[in-house]
């Protein structure tokens, strides 16, 4: 389930955005899936993990919000 909420965010982001962050993207999700599989078996650690991916995920916004600004300003 968080995997699937975080793939329907990174969607809407420009291609440009998701070219550039594959990489980081592919590793979020990887770690997303995994906190979706085994996050019951230990639920604090999992929290943790989750916790950091939310952290990722938000430099990612930022920065998708940065090449829109610069996008915005370059039309």
């Amino acid at each position: 389930m968080f995997k699937k909420e975080l793939e329907e965010l990174f969607n809407t982001m420009p291609q440009l955005v998701k070219d550039k962050l594959k990489p980081v993207l592919d590793n979020i999700l990887e770690r997303a899936g995994e906190v979706d599989e085994y996050g019951s078996e230990d639920p604090e650690y999992y929290e943790e993990e989750r916790e950091l991916i939310m952290k990722d995920v938000h430099k990612v916004k930022y920065l998708n919000d940065q090449w829109r600004i610069i996008a915005q300003r370059d039309a």
